[in-house]
């Protein structure tokens, strides 16, 4: 039973590489805009099935509320500060020469925001994902299916927005196929990590979830809501939320 939930674990994993895949297969110019408005969806999607409802789950008390808040505003903060080692950047990007360097900057940048809060997520998840998986593997391989699920679509926005930095995206590549077997294997070693530690972390992710989400992604899809590509994406990510929500 254990080899199997850890083997589910790295296929969950592999999942991103599907989405990589479809990016690959799929090089027209409008996929760009089709990936951010699905990532904006699926960003929305992963906090209100997943993070918030467990989030709430582990929250019964004042001090647990204040820890929360807390952890989320902490999240948000941290991500401004990583704000400014990366290359700056405007929402507003007009289609000349001078500012296509700009564009790409900036979706680079949701794209390290958004894998560094999944990285996060995806150990936790793991973690979660064992404790569930060695007492019924029906629960696990419905929660394999649902956790792939969001994966594709969000790998294929990191492959999109850093598709021009071949090294960075074989590093993160690597890293999100084997976070969430390192997270099941934490599982396997420690047993659990407690639910004070698992709410500071959920409460965290969350927060740097709202960021992408909202003043990220949600801030681009407006600006660029005029695109092709970009409604389509909001109509894929919002079936995939719906299907989620299923």
């Amino acid at each position: 039973m254990q080899i199997i939930v850890l083997l589910l674990s790295l296929l969950m994993g592999l999942s991103f590489l599907v989405g990589e895949l479809l990016t690959s297969v799929v090089k027209n110019k409008k996929m760009t805009y089709f990936a951010t408005g699905l990532a904006f969806v699926i960003v929305l999607a992963v906090l209100f099935t997943d993070i918030i409802p467990e989030i709430m789950e582990l929250t019964s008390n004042y001090s647990e509320i204040f820890m929360t808040v807390s952890g989320e505003v902490f999240g948000i903060f941290t991500l401004v500060i990583i704000d400014m080692f990366i290359p700056h950047h405007h929402h507003e990007h007009k289609h000349n020469d001078d500012t296509k360097k700009e564009h790409k900057d900036h979706l680079y940048h949701i794209g390290i925001l958004t894998f560094i809060s999944v990285l996060m997520h995806n150990v936790l998840e793991g973690i979660a994902f064992y404790m569930i998986g060695k007492s019924s593997l029906k629960a696990a391989l419905l929660m394999a299916g649902g956790i792939a699920l969001h994966n594709i679509p969000l790998g294929m926005e990191m492959s999109y927005f850093m598709k021009n930095k071949n090294n960075t995206k074989n590093y993160k590549n690597i890293a999100l196929v084997l976070s969430g077997t390192l997270g099941a294997l934490i599982g396997f070693l420690i047993g659990d990590i407690g639910e004070v530690a698992n709410l500071i972390v959920l409460s965290i992710t969350c927060g740097m979830m709202l960021y992408i989400g909202f003043l990220e992604l949600g801030v681009e899809s407006v600006n660029e809501i005029k695109e092709k590509g970009l409604i389509e994406g909001l109509l894929v990510g919002a079936i995939i939320f719906a299907l989620l929500l299923f």
